[in-house]
């Protein structure tokens, strides 16, 4: 089975709180695996840049940006591999 053979699942949601049912954002469904993944690639590139600088200059806000951008990565990750299952080989 290849990646390109997938298509996101469209369930996965993101920016969670114990007051929501589901998260604040969902990934979008039918978007091509493999392009997922590569947005996913270039958010966590971004997350790895702001922890570096917000380690080194102690910055609060950049911390933050990237726990989210980490969650968002995430989230596309999570359904990536849910709408890979569900094709059938």
């Amino acid at each position: 089975m290849s990646l390109e053979a997938g298509k996101t699942a469209g369930v996965v949601g993101f920016i969670r709180s114990p007051q929501l049912p589901t998260g604040l954002f969902r990934i979008a469904p039918g978007v091509p695996c493999d392009y997922a993944l590569e947005q996913a690639s270039v958010v966590l590139g971004c997350v790895h840049s702001l922890l570096r600088a917000g380690l080194v200059d102690e910055e609060g806000d950049m911390m933050w940006a990237a726990y989210y951008l980490s969650e968002f990565a995430k989230a596309i990750i999570d359904d990536v591999g849910l709408g890979m299952n569900r094709v059938k080989p």
